[in-house]
């Protein structure tokens, strides 16, 4: 998703500050399982931007339908 001005990264609390290069502050990689009604269904955050769910993971979560609370 392209957020030029970290408007979706404020919201969800996904600004990783000073973890850019030079310090600059990034976003945190995260990944959100979102249905039609708005309502997170999973989150996945992680602090490395190699480290990525599995696709099992995500479609469990999936079938699970359950409400999570991002952190």
């Amino acid at each position: 998703m392209s957020d030029p001005k970290g408007e979706v990264i404020q919201r969800y609390d996904l600004l990783h500050r000073g973890a850019g290069p030079k310090g600059t502050d990034i976003a945190r990689p995260a990944e959100f399982l979102i249905d039609s009604s708005g309502i997170i269904r999973w989150v996945n955050l992680t602090e490395n931007i190699a480290v990525r769910a599995r696709p099992e993971q995500v479609l469990e979560a999936f079938e699970q339908g359950e409400q999570v609370t991002p952190q």
